[in-house]
């Protein structure tokens, strides 16, 4: 076995259960279309079995999978999923609701709750918050806050929005300070501050007189609503700087892990990787891969020839199958091994690649890898979900209570 090799590590009975040791937040990375929303149920649920208090947040998930959860019509409650009564822990499960959750902040963060409810009744603000909350990436970042902040769950779990839009929730934070730090907010309660110190009075005064003018051309308030709602939000914006320092520290916190959902796709191969190295760029190294949607026969040979028609006998023997019936049976196990090869290479590939990225930044910690079986039809009921969760080897007879760890990322 390679020196590479030697830093990733095959997941056995209770491999999972043993990673999560220690683990406050598990965010699911990957791309689309490869189960990531259900690979995240079956982690939560594994580890409700085995007696972690488990919360589950889930940005979008599938009607079926909804259902499944039996997560009700409103978004943005806890709900108590029911679990089999073997079941040591609890399982609660959210929907993000990214615009009430951000009426919920503006509430809980402003000073008194006259100035909570000029923001939320502002017309402006009731137009723009969802684009400022705009971003599902951060309002899940939000929520993600609160939930690792509640003492009534161990472990939360997070389901992500595809590859293509998670890199958002490694930008959201800083972005949302740069944000608030900036000069925006005195530009919007005075736009005429935007002339700057040495304009001209005659300036300011043609600038105020256009905004004027506007307002009384298109019936609008505009521009008093935006100031107004500008002046309010900027003594609640401390607040908010607050809580995206908080989020950005919780991304890279020792008890926050990273997992990586993919499927053994050989032409999806490339952009998960290039996907785990921008994440890795951003500090974020993804500390398990579990491979989902994986075939696994036990195949014939195919080179053996095909079993020959007997004939009925004295000594009570069966006809054997018809020699055409034989023969297609045997190509097609031997398609289903080439597809099984052809994943393999796959996982081989996505292997070599993230131990590139390791030596790169010359990290030697473990990674564990997991595979999950192709399965027909697909595990959309709650039963289904449980038993994928028990192939995930994460249900112990003994269960340690989770403890901090100690740092691992600079």
């Amino acid at each position: 076995m390679s020196a590479k090799r030697s830093r990733t590590t095959n997941g056995d009975a209770g491999a999972l259960d043993a990673w999560l040791d220690g683990v406050r937040v598990l965010v699911c990375l990957g791309p689309g279309g490869v189960g990531k929303t259900t690979t995240a149920a079956s982690i939560a649920i594994a580890a409700a079995m085995a007696g972690r208090r488990v919360a589950v947040l889930t940005v979008d998930p599938a009607a079926r999978l909804k259902d499944a959860l039996d997560l009700p019509e409103l978004p943005g409650t806890l709900h108590r999923v029911p679990l089999p009564d073997s079941a040591r822990g609890s399982l609660d499960a959210v929907l993000l609701d990214a615009k009430g959750l951000f009426d919920a902040l503006v509430r809980r963060l402003a000073p008194s709750d006259d100035l909570a409810e000029r923001i939320v009744r502002n017309p402006v603000y009731r137009n723009v918050a969802g684009a400022f909350a705009g971003s599902d990436a951060y309002m899940a970042l939000e929520q993600v806050l609160d939930l690792a902040s509640d003492p009534g769950h161990d472990l939360v779990v997070v389901d992500t929005p595809p590859a293509s839009h998670a890199l958002e929730l490694f930008d959201a934070p800083q972005k949302i300070l740069a944000l608030l730090q900036s000069r925006a907010l005195e530009y919007l309660e005075d736009p005429t501050r935007i002339l700057g110190n040495a304009t001209s009075r005659i300036a300011r005064g043609v600038l105020s007189g256009v905004v004027m003018a506007l307002e009384r051309m298109t019936g609008l308030t505009l521009m008093r609503d935006l100031s107004s709602l500008a002046s309010d939000f900027a003594e609640v914006a401390p607040r908010f700087r607050e809580r995206a320092t908080a989020i950005r520290d919780l991304l890279h916190a020792p008890t926050t892990r990273y997992a990586l959902v993919t499927a053994p796709d050989p032409h999806g191969a490339d952009d998960v990787l290039a996907f785990t190295g921008e994440v890795d760029r951003l500090g974020i190294r993804c500390d398990a891969v579990i491979v989902n949607r994986v075939l696994s026969l036990d195949v014939p040979d195919a080179s053996a020839p095909p079993p020959r028609r007997r004939a009925g006998g004295s000594g009570g023997e069966r006809p054997g199958l018809p020699v055409a019936l034989s023969r297609r049976l045997v190509e097609c196990a031997a398609d289903l091994a080439a597809i099984s090869e052809g994943q393999r290479r796959v996982v081989e590939r996505l292997r070599e690649g993230l131990d590139a990225l390791d030596l790169a930044r010359g990290g030697t910690s473990p990674r564990l890898w997991l595979e999950l079986p192709a399965l027909r039809p697909a595990p959309v009921t709650l039963p289904a979900i449980t038993d994928l969760a028990g192939r995930l080897g994460a249900i112990p007879t003994e269960h340690p209570r989770p403890a901090p760890r100690a740092g691992r990322r600079s």
